[in-house]
């Protein structure tokens, strides 16, 4: 899953806080989390986090979690949030 938050460039830092905050509390410690990638904008308006699960039920499970719930009702009070799932995703590194 892929979120796109679009903040003003004051609200940018406490979005990327929260989100990285509720990686370490909520998603780390959630049946079916494989990772995520968080990142910043260099023009301080969007924060975007790409999230992996292992299926669409472990990350239902968490959306409907109160920690996910919470997150989420959180980080929508800082951004306006566009969220796109995905099934297939590939990573590439510098050889």
């Amino acid at each position: 899953m892929t979120s796109v938050f679009t903040v003003t460039e004051q609200h940018q830092a406490q979005l990327y806080a929260l989100l990285a905050a509720n990686g370490q509390d909520v998603l780390e410690h959630t049946p079916g989390f494989l990772g995520s990638t968080l990142t910043r904008s260099d023009d301080g308006r969007h924060v975007i986090h790409h999230a992996r699960w292992r299926d669409d039920d472990a990350l239902g499970a968490m959306l409907a979690s109160p920690g996910g719930r919470s997150s989420m009702a959180a980080s929508r009070l800082l951004a306006d949030v566009k969220t796109f799932r995905s099934h297939h995703s590939q990573a590439f590194e510098a050889s």
